[in-house]
């Protein structure tokens, strides 16, 4: 069975801070600090204690519809994941990559620059 990819704790966070602010299927719960990864859609009560887990695809989404920024990932013995702004003429220097053997590693890694350094 496939099962989706979501982001992790630290890049749901960074997604908030930015604002992100879709409601997602997976949501973490907090208690006490302790981070549970949880499928509860109950959140009316305490709200605070949920942080919403995007996919990685949701989030690529957001990010070119948002912030016009694209990822585009390609496989050559490592996973690429390419950051590419939407502009009419990006330069060499508006490109930047993420390489790593998983896919979700290169994504996720190309998500958090650009939410650190772009956004």
């Amino acid at each position: 069975m496939i099962n989706e990819d979501y982001v992790s704790f630290e890049t749901a966070k960074l997604l908030k801070e930015k604002g992100f602010n879709e409601i997602t299927d997976k949501q973490f719960f907090i208690i006490d600090k302790i981070v549970g990864d949880y499928n509860i859609t109950d959140r009316a009560r305490n709200p605070e204690r949920y942080l919403d887990a995007p996919t990685l695809q949701m989030v690529m989404k957001w990010l070119r519809e948002v912030h016009n920024i694209a990822i585009e990932t390609e496989w050559e013995h490592l996973w690429y994941a390419y950051i590419k702004p939407m502009t009419s003429k990006p330069s060499e220097e508006d490109y930047y990559q993420c390489k790593s053997p998983k896919y979700e590693i290169a994504v996720e890694d190309a998500i958090k620059y650009c939410l650190e350094n772009l956004i």
